[in-house]
């Protein structure tokens, strides 16, 4: 057997393991372990994202967050699972969106609004499997998705007011959704408050001025796109 195909069996093996495949979905402290592994596993590791979507890792991650919602610690670790079982990999991210996975982590980012570790990991995991994927930014730009979005943002920022990430993702993502007038149209009603409160909210530090440059970027994309 070769060590290429040895190492495949291995890391299959680790996969179903670390996936919670032979168990129960709702324990959490097991759901924590199998995305932190997930998580060090694809980590800088493009081979290992593709054999893990194979396995149906998304899915399982998916899953552990339905069953393990009221688990801060399950959400950010299935979160942070997925930025790297997505990195740079298309094909995963319109997995993860056709497996209902944008509606899963604007849950979390609804519900942890108030507790910047799991906010800045979904928020931040959100923005990546929209970001060069037309597939999920058409299913984020629907004003009901945006409006959760949006509400959360504005939610976090009075309890995770120094958190300069998660505001500066939830700009980012407002410039991928913004892809066409009718979006426009209705984001400028939906975005122009608290584009505007971020700018207000955030001094001219180094960190800060990054979400200032961000909120600016959507707010005239928004505006380019609009007229």
């Amino acid at each position: 057997v070769s060590t290429q195909s040895t190492g495949k069996q291995w890391y299959q093996r680790r996969v179903r393991g670390s996936s919670g495949i032979n168990a129960e979905y709702g324990d959490s402290t097991i759901q924590e372990a199998g995305c932190i592994a997930l998580h060090n596993l694809c980590a800088k590791s493009a081979e290992n994202r593709k054999l893990a979507a194979k396995e149906d890792a998304l899915q399982r991650v998916i899953r552990a967050m339905r069953e393990c919602s009221g688990s801060a610690s399950v959400q950010e670790a299935a979160c942070k699972a997925i930025i790297n079982l997505t990195a740079k990999n298309i094909p995963n991210k319109v997995l993860l969106g056709e497996q209902d996975g944008i509606n899963v982590l604007l849950k979390s980012i609804q519900r942890y609004s108030n507790n910047p570790v799991v906010m800045e990991a979904a928020i931040t995991a959100l923005r990546n499997v929209c970001n060069k994927c037309l597939n999920n930014i058409s299913i984020i730009k629907v004003q009901s998705r945006l409006s959760i979005l949006l509400s959360a943002l504005e939610n976090s920022l009075q309890h995770c007011a120094q958190n300069a990430a998660i505001q500066k993702a939830g700009c980012d993502i407002i410039s991928y959704a913004c892809v066409d007038k009718e979006t426009a149209k209705m984001m400028e009603s939906l975005c122009t408050h608290y584009l505007q409160l971020l700018q207000k909210s955030f001094s001219a530090s180094e960190g800060e001025n990054k979400v200032i440059d961000a909120a600016k970027r959507a707010q005239n994309k928004i505006r380019s796109i609009r007229h």
